[in-house]
């Protein structure tokens, strides 16, 4: 069995904080509001979803360790958090002595490979490696932008979190996102993971939808599911505009929901 993985957060490529420049002169800007939404046909939505294509996101092992193992497992975890690109990492055996024996990285595989071409380095084929996919969507879509006064996202890509459900409302109102455990109000700052993203559907309504594959996770306002307690690494600038663009509240991490409806439609043994 493999040792249990530490679990890290990094941050890969960020991305300078998704806030609306100032309007000054101009006719006061109008921001969205969705607090609640009918939910779409998740079942027949779910039957045209497609993967994305894309690079295997892990890289098995090739090679028995040699006997510096230890030694370079050890430059090539400090190399990653320098990088601020370490998700996580296995030993061979329990124990901080043990060589490293699996790395997951806040990178793609391109992200990867030109990184370490470009230093120079050889990559050690006793390790396996592991990567994120590529986000093909960004993170305000065109339709969206300028309704929202700031996206309160991420901009480091996530590692695994083992976690139970959990679920609650997230609401757009006036630009800003709030949220509330079930049976709760909605009166905490919501804050997603870098894979989520805003956009409109075509029938008019915001939506959250996986930057990956482009799914619709969900609609703004419908009840929903995620795992929890989530966390997540804010970055500090993307969280002080978020405080000062809608106000001192707490934060709460609802990381990657979706529509419970569209849970229950992909999992119906859950009901």
């Amino acid at each position: 069995m493999r040792p249990f993985l530490a679990i890290l957060f990094a941050c890969a490529g960020c991305s300078a904080p998704h806030v609306l420049p100032l309007d000054t002169g101009a006719p006061e800007r109008i921001y969205a509001t969705q607090t609640s939404a009918p939910s779409p046909d998740y079942r027949t939505m779910l039957g045209r979803e497609t993967k994305a294509p894309g690079s295997s996101l892990i890289r098995e092992a090739s090679r028995s360790p040699p006997a510096n193992s230890k030694a370079v497992g050890e430059v090539w975890l400090e190399r990653l958090q320098g990088r601020k690109a370490l998700l996580g990492y296995g030993r061979s055996r329990q124990g901080q002595d043990a060589p490293v024996d699996a790395i997951d990285t806040g990178l793609t595989a391109e992200e990867f490979d030109s990184w370490t071409r470009e230093n120079g380095w050889s990559v050690p084929p006793h390790i396996r490696w592991g990567f994120v996919s590529v986000l093909n969507l960004p993170e305000v879509s065109a339709a969206a932008e300028g309704k929202v006064r700031v996206w309160p996202a991420s901009t480091a890509r996530t590692g695994m979190q083992l976690q139970a459900l959990h679920g609650g409302r997230i609401e757009l109102r006036d630009g800003c996102f709030f949220t509330g455990a079930a049976g709760q109000p909605a009166d905490k700052l919501a804050w997603f993971h870098a894979e989520i993203g805003l956009d409109i559907d075509t029938e008019g309504y915001y939506v959250l939808r996986d930057r990956v594959d482009g799914a619709t996770l969900a609609r703004l306002g419908e009840e929903m599911n995620w795992a929890g307690p989530a966390s997540a690494t804010m970055d500090d600038d993307r969280k002080r505009a978020l405080l000062e663009a809608c106000g001192p509240a707490e934060i709460m991490v609802v990381g990657s929901p979706q529509s419970r409806v569209r849970f229950q439609a992909q999992y119906p043994h859950a009901r």
